[in-house]
Formats: structure tokens, sequence, C-alpha cells
């Protein structure tokens, strides 16, 4: 357990706080907070990355309920991964817009200020005696740098659930509320947001960035993207299909042409939903269509590139679409599994059984013995 040194040199351990005994996170976040010297903006920002870091606790868990609303969850709960995975999270919830595809070890500001705030937590509880049994800061803190290194051994394919487009269909199957408010207005958002990222085929960070007159109010059929992760602009081409979706749900809203267009329309209503809020509405549509647990927005350009590929769609055309730089990236994180189906389908036309095999070969050799008399 960590200690400190006092004036004397002799080593001065640090009592729990005084007070109630603290079991949650969120207590614990508000009484560091309380505790630290900081700026009234940097508190406001680690209390942002603390939210963020609660979301992802009981997101991981699940409990998409409990992370929309922020619930007390147990410092018991937590394991000397939970930083690791919280810092895997952040990466692709908050993805730099300035990294090359080929750079998976680059962190967005956001995401580090959040991971800061989620360490500087962890070390606070360490220093009161409030981690569970067994569990340390400091190796909570080297299994972040331990993930980096094999990450950086090779991209790891991510299983994807084949009906994951009905991460689309759950949305477009729920009654729309006839009063209007922010329920309807958040289902024709969640409708239109799902369409969006499997049509385009979008990283949720592209998506989000978006405005209203980005969209022409739903009557572009093309958008030029300027802010990309690897910050080369690309072209996506929208349906008429989600190009209705988008008019149905801009139609109700009453603001300017620069908002975002998607919005919230609950707490920090008017502002841009976060990419973790994305997530949120994607797992719980998951959650509800028995889907794949680990399904995220990135699992629809998953699948719209998948399916492309499929209906054989070039792969340097799907490439320029996803705005990767090089075809090959597209082969090795997607197109992998087209070029297995493929396979197996030329294995099954022209491979023969064992059976078979064992029936041609006696044939052959009848024949040889036919020929040699």
């Amino acid at each position: 357990m960590a200690d400190l040194q006092n004036s004397t040199g002799s080593p001065e351990i640090i009592s729990p706080p005084q007070g109630s005994l603290i079991r949650t996170i969120n207590e614990a976040s508000e009484r560091m907070l309380a505790d630290l010297e900081l700026s009234p903006l940097s508190k406001r920002t680690y209390r942002h990355g603390l939210k963020a870091f609660l979301r992802f606790l009981h997101s991981s868990q699940g409990h998409f309920e409990e992370a929309d609303i922020l619930a007390p969850y147990p410092i018991a709960a937590l394991t000397e991964d939970t930083l690791a995975a919280f810092s895997r999270w952040l990466r692709e919830s908050y993805p730099d817009p300035r990294a090359s595809s080929g750079d998976p070890g680059v962190m967005s500001r956001t995401a580090r200020l959040y991971l800061v705030a989620a360490k500087r937590l962890m070390n606070w509880l360490d220093l009161h005696h409030l981690l569970p049994p067994g569990v340390s800061f400091e190796r909570m803190a080297r299994r972040i740098d331990q993930g980096r290194g094999q990450r950086r051994q090779g991209y790891q394919q991510r299983k994807v659930d084949p009906d994951v487009i009905r991460v689309l269909t759950h949305y477009m199957r729920q009654p729309l509320p006839e009063r209007k408010g922010e329920r309807r207005l958040a289902l024709l958002r969640n409708r239109a947001l799902m369409a969006l990222l499997y049509d385009t085929g979008m990283r949720i960070s592209e998506a989000l960035a978006l405005t209203r007159e980005d969209v022409l109010d739903g009557r572009a059929r093309k958008i030029r993207l300027k802010r990309t992760k690897n910050n080369r602009p690309r072209t996506v081409f929208l349906s008429e299909e989600t190009r209705r979706l988008l008019r149905d749900y801009i139609r109700e809203r009453h603001d300017g042409p620069f908002a975002p267009l998607f919005v919230s329309h609950g707490r920090d209503k008017g502002s841009a939903i976060t990419p973790s809020h994305a997530w949120l509405l994607v797992k719980r549509a998951a959650q509800a269509e028995g889907l794949y647990a680990n399904t995220s927005p990135h699992s629809l350009r998953h699948r719209r590139a998948q399916d492309l590929l499929d209906e054989g769609m070039p792969l340097e055309w799907v490439a320029a679409l996803l705005g990767h730089q090089h075809p090959d990236t597209t082969r090795v994180i997607y197109a992998w599994e087209t070029d297995e189906d493929r396979l197996a389908d030329m294995i099954e036309t022209y491979g023969l059984t064992p059976s078979q095999a064992q029936e041609q070969s006696h044939e052959k050799g009848d024949e040889e013995v036919n020929d040699s008399h």
C-alpha cells in the first residue's frame, strides 16, 4: 500500500477520509474532487472524466440503464484490469481525428484527460486504503502500458454479429409517440443515427461532428467529410431511406442550420451527443435484440464494409469509402471474412470428400492396370 514520508523521514500512513465509510465510486469521486486544489475549470474537466468512467464501469457489465443515470458503482467491484479496460474504451469512444488509421496507440486529448482523472481517482483510493484487497494502483497503471504493447503487435479482428443491422430495426419497430416531446425526438434521432452509420460506414466520431448544414437537413445525397480520423477529406453517400429519416428528425426540431446533427434531448439539451452516449444507444439495442455483447457503433461500419465486399464491390473502392489510406488495411480488418467465405465456396465446388477421393484413386488404379494389359 502506498505511503508518504513526513518531515522526519518516517513513513506516514494516510488514513481513510473522515466521515461516513466510502463504498462507491460516486462518493469517492466527490470526496477526491473536494480534496484537490485545482481551478474550477480543471475540476469541471475531471468531473466529466469521472462521469465517463462511471458510464464505462456500468456499461462494461451490461448495466446500460445504470450507466445512463450514473448510478452508484461499488468500489469493491474494481479489478486490476479496470484502468486498462477504460483506456481501451476511451480510444474507441473518443478517437483522435488527427491520428493515422495505422496508429491505434494515439489517444485524443479528451481521452487522455479522462484517463488522467480515472488514474488520479484510483491513486486516491489506493492512498486511502479503499481499493479492494489485492488490488494496487501501481499494478493497475502497469496494465495500461502492457495492453498498449500487445495492441502494437498486430490488429486483432473483432467478431461482429451478422445480425447487427437489428440495432437499426430495433428502433424502427418502436412505436413513435404521437405527442411531440423528448421521447419522440430521441427515437427519431436514434433511427437516423443508426441508419447513417450503416449507410455511410462512418466512424462514430465523424457522424457526431456533422451539423444540419452538412446534410442540408436531409436533402444532401452525399457528404464531404473534412473532420476525419486521418485528416483526409472523403465523400460518403446517403440513400433515400437515410435522407428520409434525417428529414423526419430535423423537421421536428427548433434549432438553426448550424446546430449539431445529433443532439441531446434530455440532459445537456441541444448539445451534440457524446460518443459514449452513442455507444449506450447501440448497447441498449444490442442487448434488447440478444446480439453479441461487444456490439458497438463501429460494428455497423464493419457490417457495411462486409456487405459491400460480399456484393462484389472492389476492395480499393471499399477502402476509399471507409477512408483507409491503403487497401491492405481494409483487407486485414474487413475483407478476411469475405475471402474465407469465397475460399470455402471454391473448396465446396471443386474439392472432393474423403470418400470421393478414395473412389477416384481406385478408379485411376484400375485404369492403370487395364492400360498395362
